[in-house]
């Protein structure tokens, strides 16, 4: 983690944690409202997140406090993010 930026980090979590509330609620009103479009584009993204590998080093830098205490941190979450794709996928 020498070379992890945790400002960049900080805005990347802020964006993540903003699409992964707006995907939640768009996927309570109508599923298929997470097909395409903007909603569609966010999913994209936090599967990009999740999945390529940023994910696992900013929870690692937030297990180690290397993130404020105050950061909104739900998508940093071990199960929130994972149990919302299994929704999806059910």
């Amino acid at each position: 983690m020498e070379n992890y930026d945790a400002v960049l980090a900080i805005k990347r979590i802020k964006i993540m944690e903003l699409y992964f509330d707006t995907v939640q609620r768009a996927f309570q009103i109508d599923r298929n409202l997470l097909n395409n479009g903007p909603i569609g584009e966010m999913l994209s993204v936090l599967l990009n997140y999740y999945e390529g590998g940023q994910w696992l080093e900013d929870y690692q830098a937030d297990e180690q406090g290397m993130l404020p205490k105050e950061l909104k941190r739900g998508i940093l979450s071990q199960d929130g993010f994972y149990n919302f794709l299994s929704e999806l996928n059910d």
